[in-house]
């Protein structure tokens, strides 16, 4: 894997984290579209991580079959 392609990761769980703390944080009583563009910053990044896996998009890669082998 590629130190890119790691970085990118390492921010899409940033995001992740983040959004999930507050919401724990907040008892889930978020206002409507606090995390939209924290979700769209996320989906970006997912995006740019499926074109650096020689991918389509990143609905290619999620369906992918040979990401689960070994997996099971």
């Amino acid at each position: 894997m590629t130190r890119q392609k790691k970085e990118i990761i390492k921010k899409i769980e940033a995001i992740d984290n983040f959004i999930e703390i507050d919401r724990q944080l907040g008892c889930g009583f978020e206002p409507e579209g606090a995390y939209s563009e924290l979700e769209q910053e996320s989906d970006r990044l997912f995006e740019e991580l499926a074109k650096l896996s020689h991918y389509k998009n990143s609905y290619e890669m999620m369906h992918d079959e040979r990401r689960y082998i070994g997996q099971r």
